[in-house]
């Protein structure tokens, strides 16, 4: 599910491609186009976690599953010789994005619920890894799929392509994934919280005690929030943004810009599953989670900004710019065992609602991204700003993780 949530995603930034050509879109418009999504898509970060805590992860992954497959279809739908005649082209393609995000937007909130209710805490960081490793290899598949798409069926047959496979998913998913009755799933949050480390932390209810208030209330919170920002605003950049970037700058054809983008994102994926096993293992080989969270994430941000930072030097070959990349998004996977894990270290009772939460802030700060990277790149013609901008907001996340970072339970 969330590998074609990346799908349905991405494929825009490879189709912004020939769409702005046929309709003549500069980079600032790009910029705004590809931010749509991320309205929608934080519109119901919040309001997902809780519905999930409350009714389950599997119902609200559902739901969502086919909200933004139809979302996906209606943008060529909508797009009709008339439409384009009257001048309704860029309303229309806002206003599907727009749609799309909001149906993804529930996806991570879901799986953060699901992992909490079903997942023991001592394997807590190895299944994360596991769903982001898939959520992040629809970023593969993506990009993988777009250029071959485009060139058999023109742009629109790539949203008609990744909307319909949101019909088999629906059902895959509605007959594999387990509900489990939200009052045992609560009963297994207390025997977590008192210390069973073998039952699930969290619930599929339960956390509607937990107010958003109470959660805004803790520096534990803010800190997640901080990173979370941070780590959004690089995300999104490279998201929408990369395949552009291997066009504009390094020369590449749309074909050999999308997979040359692929490797970035095939050492994200693998580093995703790999950050949970290191995590978890390095748990049970008596290292404090609190020194593991703090370690993984401070490596996550770090190594990345010093990666940037050599990106934004004038000159750079393509194979060094591709190295680096390389290394600044898949580096930033760590983050899984860091700052992610964390939300339900300290909100096991509310770990849908804590993670829609604290996604809301960072999808705002992927909007403010995406949009300003248009701008700057029509007025300076150069990413390196972008870049060098980037890395700064690494180092301050770090600083404000290790100094309120907690892995105490506190929701």
């Amino acid at each position: 599910a969330l590998l074609l949530c990346n799908m349905d995603r991405i494929c825009l930034s490879v189709a912004i491609m020939p769409m702005s050509g046929e309709f003549g879109w500069p980079a600032s418009l790009q910029g705004v186009i590809q931010s749509a999504f991320l309205w929608g898509y934080m519109a119901t970060q919040l309001v997902g976690g809780a519905l999930a805590d409350r009714y389950g992860g599997k119902w609200v992954m559902a739901g969502g599953i086919a909200w933004f497959s139809v979302a996906s279809v209606l943008l060529p739908l909508a797009l009709s010789p008339a439409t384009v005649e009257a001048g309704l082209t860029v309303p229309l393609v806002l206003l599907s994005r727009f749609l799309t995000g909001f149906g993804e937007g529930v996806a991570l909130p879901s799986m953060s619920n699901l992992v909490a209710a079903h997942v023991a805490a001592a394997s807590k960081a190895r299944a994360l890894g596991f769903c982001f490793s898939g959520f992040h290899s629809g970023n593969l598949a993506g990009l993988i799929l777009s250029p071959l798409l485009l060139v058999s069926f023109g742009w629109r047959g790539l949203f008609y392509v990744f909307g319909l496979l949101g019909l088999p998913l629906l059902l895959f998913w509605l007959k594999v994934v387990p509900g489990g009755p939200p009052a045992a799933a609560h009963s297994a949050t207390r025997a977590a919280a008192a210390g069973a480390a073998s039952a699930p932390p969290s619930a599929m209810s339960g956390g509607g005690d937990v107010s958003t208030r109470r959660l805004l209330s803790s520096s534990a919170t803010w800190a997640i929030i901080t990173v979370n920002v941070v780590n959004h605003f690089g995300y999104f950049i490279y998201l929408n943004w990369m395949p552009t970037y291997f066009n504009k700058v390094l020369g590449f054809d749309i074909r050999s810009s999308s997979f040359t983008a692929f490797l970035p994102w095939l050492v994200m994926a693998l580093g995703s599953s790999a950050a949970g096993l290191l995590a978890d293992t390095l748990v049970a080989r008596g290292v404090a989670v609190s020194r593991v969270r703090k370690t993984l994430q401070t490596v996550a941000f770090l190594v990345p900004a010093v990666a940037l930072l050599v990106l934004a030097q004038p000159g750079l070959s393509p194979a060094a710019a591709v190295g680096c990349m390389t290394v600044a998004l898949g580096t930033t996977s760590l983050g899984q065992a860091g700052f992610v894990a964390n939300m339900s270290d300290v909100a096991p009772r509310a770990a849908g609602k804590m993670f829609g939460l604290c996604n809301t802030f960072g999808c705002l700060s992927g909007i403010v991204g995406v949009t300003a990277v248009g701008f700057i790149v029509d007025a300076t013609r150069s990413f390196a700003p972008v870049f060098s901008l980037t890395a700064a907001l690494y180092v301050v996340g770090t600083i404000v993780w290790n100094l309120y970072c907690t892995t105490e339970p506190l929701f």
